[in-house]
Order: structure tokens, then sequence, then C-alpha cells
């Protein structure tokens, strides 16, 4: 019996790789029948027949043939998945290039140095070229270049080329609204956005750090852009498991009202124990295992009365000093820093800094006169420049009478409207020293950073 089918492989174009594997592998079916037929008809210690060492031959030489055939199929395979994504990783390149170029040119013009030109992968993002767009032709209709052939001279010509070819595409190109990079087109974990309520687009690295900085700034929370919250469900996948322990950790403090949160009271603990209710009742932490009373926010002084805790005594006796207000809504002690007497606490109550009454509920001044010429001039010079204020003086006195006078019958800035103004300086808000810009309001000339015009104020 002869073993079936042929050592050589089929060199046609169109060979059929899985019929010649299966082939081979009857073949070796077949020599394994012939070994099993013959098993126990001679003695054990006999020699191979010649027949037998052909069979035994054959049999190695279909092994060796079998894998060549498998790397075979294999490196076609391959082939055909490059021929088929090869326009795509193309495209996929062309965009993070395009990012760095735009990075690269948001970096220079922060140090004060002139915009570069753009380059060829800028300008295709800016036209929302397709995967199938990233080569140019001539007014033949012939293609000159395609964009990432490393030909320096005709990627030039492509950039200006572009303009023409991709006029007639609609841009895709998202930008994250703190950094102003473009957010990449793609769904992969590094490049995913997170699409605001109020459509405004967050990359995953600005996503991240304004979590974080939620942790540590309550201000930040609830997450919020345009006064809008945020949708954590949707949040959640951007973060890992340790900042998303840890946000939820904070939000279960920062949900509590300030004046009700219980901490633990040794001080190289200080572990959030809970709110504290109508009755008075022990908390034990459970980091450090310190009792806590929730009434008095003291050590834990079982059948004795509360007594008011040392250190609030001690910052009320400052406040007192120092002029400073409470809140009537939380409790939490505030400074006006500059502006009216119309305050508004981050626990949204509105009030007199004078009296702490409800805001034009009492018959207290509205301003202060040297504060309310301290804030014409400062509306003047964030609206103008202290440049400007140094250049012409008398014109910068005329704007401050004349703000002053508006300022009297119209000192609240109702709502914000925000504009990029361009120079830096520091976010009256946060206190941060930003290099490039700041947003000004229109309304009140406030100088914010990014962060504060969109998640905080």
């Amino acid at each position: 019996m002869e073993a079936r089918g042929s050592l050589l492989p089929s060199h046609g174009v169109e060979s059929d790789i899985d019929t010649e594997i299966l082939i081979a592998k009857l073949s070796l079916e077949d020599i394994e029948e012939i070994g099993l037929s013959r098993k126990g008809k001679g003695r054990a210690d006999a020699l191979l027949t010649d027949e037998e060492v052909a069979l035994q031959s054959q049999a190695e030489d279909l092994q060796v043939f079998l894998k060549a055939l498998a790397d075979h199929r294999f490196a076609i395979s391959l082939d055909e998945a490059v021929r088929a994504d090869g326009e795509q990783l193309q495209f996929l390149a062309a965009l993070d290039q395009g990012e760095i170029d735009d990075h690269e040119a948001a970096l220079a013009l922060s140090r004060g140095e002139d915009l570069p030109l753009p380059t060829v992968f800028q300008r295709s993002l800016d036209e929302g070229v397709g995967v199938n767009s990233f080569q140019c032709k001539d007014t033949s209709g012939s293609v000159v270049s395609e964009v990432g052939s490393g030909n320096s001279s005709t990627e030039m010509l492509t950039a200006s080329k572009l303009a023409t070819t991709s006029a007639s595409g609609t841009s895709s190109r998202k930008e994250c609204i703190i950094c102003g990079d473009a957010i990449k087109n793609t769904n992969t974990f590094y490049s995913r956005s997170y699409h605001a309520p109020c459509d405004h687009n967050y990359c995953r690295s600005c996503l991240v750090n304004l979590v974080e900085a939620a942790t540590r700034d309550e201000s930040l929370y609830p997450l919020r852009c345009c006064h809008q919250n945020f949708l954590m469900e949707a949040v959640n996948p951007f973060l890992t498991f340790e900042l998303r322990v840890r946000f939820s950790e904070k939000s279960a403090q920062f949900s509590v009202p300030p004046n009700s949160r219980v901490y633990c009271t040794k001080p190289t603990c200080s572990a959030f124990l809970g709110a504290a209710g109508k009755h008075r009742v022990d908390l034990v932490c459970v980091q450090c295992r310190t009792i806590v009373c929730s009434g008095c926010k003291n050590e834990a002084h079982p059948n004795e009365e509360c007594a008011e805790n040392k250190s609030t005594l001690e910052v009320k006796a400052l406040a007192a000093d120092q002029h400073w207000q409470t809140c009537p809504g939380c409790h939490i002690i505030v400074e006006l820093s500059q502006g009216c007497y119309h305050m508004t606490c981050r626990c949204s109550a509105q009030f007199c800094y004078l009296c702490a009454a409800q805001w034009k509920q009492c018959t207290c001044p509205q301003w202060d006169e040297e504060r309310l010429l301290g804030d014409a001039n400062r509306r003047v010079i964030n609206e103008f420049g202290a440049a400007e204020a140094q250049r012409q003086p008398l014109v910068h006195a005329g704007r401050v009478r004349q703000r002053v006078h508006e300022l009297r019958y119209n000192h609240e800035c109702v709502g914000h409207v925000w504009r990029y103004r361009h120079g830096g300086g520091q976010c009256e808000e946060c206190f941060y020293d930003l290099p490039s810009y700041l947003m000004r309001c229109r309304y009140c000339q406030m100088l914010v950073c990014k962060r504060c015009s969109v998640n905080r104020l």
C-alpha cells in the first residue's frame, strides 16, 4: 500500500494550502495504518525491510512538509492582513503625528515663539481627511505622494494640495476643552474621550487629572462642566481602580454638609468617620481605633457633657479678630478679598458679608467705597492690561472713574461669559500662575484659568 499525496508543494498562484495540509495528514495516517497492520508479524530484533525504511523516511518528510505548509499559510494570512489594514495603519500613524505636531506648536506658542507653519499632518487633520484620502493627486489625477512616505519635498507638495483634494470632506476633529489638544478618532483605551453633558470633550489625561484634583479640592466636586454634572458611570471606565476607590471615598465625604462631618481626632489619622446625626453617638475610627464623639467631635467622653472643640474655638477667635464672616448655611468661615459685600458660598447660600443675613434682607451697605475703587481698578487692568495703564495713566484713571460709576448701579455678575485673553498671569480663583493665557469674564473682568472657568465657576 502506498501513501497518498506529493511531497512537493504546489507553486500555483491560487494553490490551496489547506488541501495540501489535508493530503499530507492523510498520507501520514496511511503510513501509520501500514505500520499497525504489520506489527507483531516479525521478530522484535529483526532488521527493518527496505519498504519499512522507505515508509519511515516518507513519514519524516511529511512531518517537515506539514510544518512548512503551516508556516506558509501563516505568512499568507499575515500578508493579507497587512494589505487589508495598511491604509488604516497609515491613517492612524498620520493622526498620531498630527497631534504631536499640534502639541509642539502649542508649546512654542506658550513660550512666546512664532507659531510654526502647519505640517502636512496638521493640515490633513484640519481638513478632516479620511482613511482613503491620505494621498494627493495632481491636476491630471495621478498620485503625487502619500503622507508618511518620508520624502520631504513631496510631503510639502502634498500639504499644499490637501486643501483642494479634501475641501469636500467633513471635519471630524475634536479638541479637549481643557488642554486644547486634538482628540484621536479611535476607540483605544488611551485615546478615548469623554463627552460631557454640555457637549464639551475631555481627553483622557485631562479627565483623570480633573478627578484627581477633585479628591483634593472640594470646590471641584461634584464633577461638572458649564454647571452640568458629569455622569460618573461614563467617567469610571477612564479611571484606574485605585482612583475610582479614592474618588468614591471623597464623594461620600463631600456629600455630607461640612458642619456635619466627623473626623478622627488623632492628628496623624484625621480619617473621615461619617455624618453627625441628631443624637450623640460614639464613632470608632476603623484605621486607628480612636473613638470620637459625634456631638462635639472631640475624643469620646462617656457619661460627660460635650464641650466645644478646642480647635474650633481657636479658629472662631481668629475669625473674629480678622473680621471674617461665617456662612449661615454651612457655617464655614469666609473672607472677602474684593468686590461688594454680596457673598455666595460653595453651599449656594447668598448672604451679606457684614451681618451674615440673607442677601438684600438687611440694611447694611452693599459695598465699601475703598473696595469699590479697588475692584474698578482691577477690572480696568484686567480688560486693557497693566501696560496700557502705565502708558496712558490719564486714560486709565478716566476708565476707573467710569467703572466706579457703573458699579454703583450694577456691581453683580449674574452669569460669567468667558473670553480668551492672551498673556499669562495668576488665576484669581485657584491662584495658579499660567504662562500663556487666561479666561476673562466680559462682565466682571475676572481672570481665571481654563479649569476654573468650566469646572469650578
